[in-house]
């Protein structure tokens, strides 16, 4: 019986403290992917040298500049060659058998994406096992901070899969288009299953294959940047992505909680990454309006059956419950 091929795409900026660990661990699978590529998005810290010094078997691509995460996995996903793609953060380990459980729920399930549990580096707390989309306007991993024993029992249909360590079948990216570079970082993997959501895709969770991650390893080198990516993109996601049913329930609820954000950036010293991600925001616009007309032009689904896959939950009660 013939095996699906697995490229494994990883994005690396500056992560020579973490790549190690994260290319051992992949190299170790008792299901062996047909490749590992690296994309060296213009990293300074000698993680270039590293790699092809310690690990000739991984094709290095390099890319003079950092494209972000949206940006270097194009790339990495446009070169591979397999039957599916597995993303997968350089700041995180997998388990042995991660890829083969992975595999192993994408074809029973026939799923087009498929999650891998994200636990915490020391493995006690829950970091992702999907995400989740509120009538907010704010997306959240739906059990991020809960002890590891509060995973679900078995695999489950999920409505987001975080870009850092889901596997894809590569025909999707043919039939939805690739990742919307412009994100840069942060919500580029909701937006992308969420337009998976509206052609009707099958989104579903691994419940036991199994990855330490390292959270924030990358973003914390830069402060402020996780919050500015997350204002601006939030309001990438609302244009984009909601059917017009929807936007007019989440978009008061959307603007408190987006200002919500940009008030509490301020006040933590980012004004200027607040200011520079509303103007973004307002700047794009006319690629956003186009963007919408084209996603939501060819949706297969109703508002009525899109509004009812979101979350009624407040993201910013639920994550401060969990701290």
């Amino acid at each position: 019986m013939n095996q699906p091929t697995v490229t494994v795409v990883i994005p690396n900026w500056n992560g020579k403290d973490v790549i190690s660990k994260c290319l051992d661990s992949l190299q170790a699978q008792s299901y062996k992917p047909n490749e590992i590529i690296v994309v060296e998005n213009g990293s300074t810290d000698g993680s270039t040298e590293y790699i092809v010094k310690n690990f000739p078997k991984v094709k290095l691509i390099q890319e003079p500049v950092n494209l972000g995460f949206a940006g270097g996995v194009n790339v990495g996903i446009k070169a591979a060659t397999s039957d599916y793609i597995w993303l997968f953060n350089n700041d995180a380990v997998a388990q042995k058998d991660c890829l083969a459980k992975l595999v192993a729920t994408a074809v029973k399930t026939k799923a087009d994406i498929t999650s891998a549990v994200m636990l915490s580096a020391d493995g006690k707390k829950i970091d992702s096992d999907g995400d989740v989309y509120t009538i907010y306007g704010f997306p959240y991993p739906r059990h991020r901070n809960l002890a590891a024993s509060e995973l679900p029992k078995q695999d489950e249909p999920i409505f987001a899969a975080s870009g850092g360590a889901s596997l894809y079948k590569a025909s999707l990216f043919t039939d939805i288009g690739y990742f919307e570079e412009s994100f840069f970082a942060y919500y580029e993997d909701v937006d992308l299953s969420m337009r998976a959501q509206l052609q009707k895709k099958s989104l579903w969770l691994s419940h036991n294959a199994i990855v330490l991650h390292a959270t924030s390893h990358t973003s914390n080198k830069i402060p402020g940047f996780g919050r500015e990516m997350a204002i601006r993109n939030s309001i990438y996601i609302f244009w984009r992505d909601l059917p017009k049913g929807v936007q007019g329930k989440v978009f008061w609820r959307f603007l408190c909680a987006n200002w919500r954000l940009s008030l509490v950036s301020i006040l933590k010293g980012h004004p200027y990454r607040v200011l520079r991600a509303h103007f973004t925001a307002l700047f794009h616009t006319p690629q956003l309006l186009k963007a919408r007309k084209e996603i939501q032009s060819t949706k297969k689904i109703s508002a009525e059956q899109f509004l009812g896959l979101i979350s009624r939950e407040n993201p910013f009660k639920v994550l401060k419950s969990r701290q």
